[in-house]
């Protein structure tokens, strides 16, 4: 009975591995992408002479790159050892905050009283993160292991 069970692992290992290249090219792709939306922002800003604007949506575009980097980093590590650290996710979170913090005062060219507290709760929550950032990396924890 024990032969059909490992046939079954042995299968879904494979599976695994095909869908962790799937992502990986996903990845890829979306990286590409990206590169291609932060050159198309700079030509248009130059086009239309709104140079702050288009810089900082082009800056924005290099911190989504800066996050698909993390997660292919991140993806060659789990398909080199079978290991992958939870410090991503908190990496991700961080860099998506301080786009956020980049972008929020082209987003919001008035300024108000609810913008400003909005962007005081995204400086916050950086710091928080930016906190467990430094504690996880001061004291990494342990990578988590495929359980196969």
């Amino acid at each position: 009975m024990e032969k059909p069970t490992l046939f079954i692992r042995r299968f879904l290992e494979q599976a695994n591995r095909g869908l962790h290249i799937f992502i990986a090219l996903a990845l890829l792709v979306a990286a590409a992408l990206v590169i291609v939306q932060f050159f198309i922002n700079l030509w248009q800003a130059f086009e239309q002479q709104i140079y702050i604007r288009g810089f900082l949506d082009a800056l924005g575009n290099l911190f989504i790159l800066w996050i698909l980097s993390s997660l292919i980093s991140a993806e060659i590590r789990w398909m080199k050892f079978g290991t992958f650290d939870i410090i991503v996710f908190v990496e991700v979170v961080l860099i998506t905050l301080l786009r956020q913090l980049v972008l929020l005062p082209v987003e919001n060219e008035h300024f108000s009283t609810t913008w400003a507290w909005t962007y005081g709760l995204v400086t916050l929550a950086i710091l928080a993160v930016g906190v467990v950032y430094y504690l996880m990396r001061r004291q990494p924890p342990p990578a988590v292991d495929d359980p196969l």
